[in-house]
């Protein structure tokens, strides 16, 4: 989910360096880890990696960021206004995974946008960070410009989700730029359209363009992460991906007190046909 989402669905290098090791020090005696690209968020080195087990295949496939990014995500002041509609976004991090990954694995790269203001229905207004894993290119996303409204198949829909459009909806009122289509999990919701009240604090989204599924996107809030917490959520299964691949099965977020720095975990690969 994303700016602008929620107006169309209802209306630094230390601690880079210590989080790395940190992660090679808790998992090095479980498997051969490989280091992807690195990038920078709020002045803290993030970076990408994988686990391979003894025949080279992914176990896991994951992402460190330092508790000092999320502490420095910048916080609207009281004369601060939400971009407008229709302004000219980007992501504020943009990260590949490593090749083995992206070369064995559903997943390419990560896009990541810090929402201070939240946004919109109610429920997510609390400032929070959008981790969208994309398993198309990062050229392929930038192409995303919602020309293309087809909706995502009621019969694709993962379990436990509700249609990321739902029927007989005007599509053009819930595609986003940059991102597409986004289904909610069914427990996000109070009754048939309408969402728990209160703030939410974690949520795991399912993305779609052009009728395919694209990303999975854990949606955690500043505050939750914050207290440096570890959590699990269910990864949406798509019932078709157009692709035979490896597909993860589990997400988790684990704090790394020693490194302080958070670990966000894709795991329990699976093979999974077209």
């Amino acid at each position: 989910m994303g700016r602008g989402f929620a107006r169309r669905i209802l209306v630094a290098a230390t601690a880079g360096l210590l989080a790395t090791a940190g992660l090679l020090l808790a998992q090095a005696t479980q498997g051969q880890m490989v280091m992807g690209p690195e990038g920078t968020l709020f002045g803290s080195k993030v970076s990408s990696w994988a686990r391979l087990d003894g025949q080279g295949k992914v176990l896991e496939a994951g992402l460190t960021i330092p508790a000092a990014a999320v502490e420095k995500a910048p916080l609207p002041g009281p004369n601060d206004k939400p971009p407008a509609e229709g302004a000219d976004l980007a992501p504020d991090l943009v990260l590949e995974f490593p090749a083995v990954v992206r070369q064995n694995t559903f997943l390419d790269h990560l896009e990541l946008w810090w929402e201070g203001f939240g946004h919109p229905p109610e429920r997510y207004l609390a400032p929070h960070f959008d981790f969208h894993f994309f398993g198309v290119s990062a050229a392929e996303v930038a192409k995303i410009d919602c020309k293309d409204l087809t909706p995502p198949a009621l019969e694709l829909t993962p379990a436990g989700y509700a249609p990321a459009v739902p029927p007989g909806a005007n599509a053009a009122e819930f595609c986003v730029p940059l991102m597409g289509f986004h289904g909610l999990p069914m427990s996000e919701f109070a009754a048939p359209g309408q969402l728990k009240p209160g703030l939410f604090d974690k949520v795991m989204i399912a993305g779609f363009y052009k009728g395919g599924f694209i990303f999975s996107e854990p949606m955690v809030t500043r505050e939750f992460l914050l207290k440096k917490q570890d959590f699990s959520l269910e990864v949406p299964q798509p019932v078709k991906l157009g692709r035979a691949t490896l597909y993860p099965r589990s997400f988790k977020l684990t704090y790394d007190a020693k490194a302080d720095a958070y670990h966000f975990v894709y795991g329990d690969f699976a093979m999974v046909g077209q």
